[in-house]
């Protein structure tokens, strides 16, 4: 199973309502979110599912990808700021009938994720930038250190 972790693209710092759930993204975050879709879309195994956050900046980058991929939108809970990192491992088994999937969520969780799927519980977390997508390639059941990291892609200006 091939895995998309991709990082919503670069928003604003606030909201107009104050909430973060609120925040937009940027000109560059909207740049980043139509380059994910392409890379998406042009990759040798595209997503059949991709699911997002509720939160605005990362439906609005899930957006250009279900442009680009002709997809309906999905929308998870699971995949808020807010939530654990257990929550974002549960979408991905939830979606292991799939052969390839993205999920579009949020810091420190994208990063957290990468980890656990490719080194196991006991990793600590690198980097995951706004508007990155980290391609991960599944081969167990368990999910947890069963990955290899194949690329990492982001739309650099």
């Amino acid at each position: 199973m091939i895995v998309y972790v991709i990082r919503h693209g670069k928003a604003h710092d606030s909201s107009e309502s104050g909430l973060d759930r609120d925040r937009p993204l940027r000109k560059k975050g909207h740049k980043q979110s139509e380059a994910i879709g392409k890379f998406l879309k042009n990759s040798e195994q595209t997503p059949e599912i991709v699911v997002a956050s509720p939160y605005l900046r990362a439906r609005e980058t899930a957006g250009a990808i279900w442009d680009a991929l002709e997809q309906e939108p999905q929308i998870d809970d699971r995949l808020s700021a807010d939530r654990s990192l257990s929550d974002m491992l549960d979408v991905v088994i939830d979606l292991q009938g799939a052969d390839s999937v993205a999920i579009v969520s949020h810091n420190p969780n994208c990063a957290r994720l990468v980890s656990l799927l490719t080194h196991g519980l006991s990793a600590i977390p690198g980097g995951h930038r706004t508007g990155e997508v980290a391609v991960i390639e599944v081969t167990g059941t368990s999910f947890v250190g069963e990955g290899e990291l194949i690329t990492k892609y982001r739309l650099e200006s």
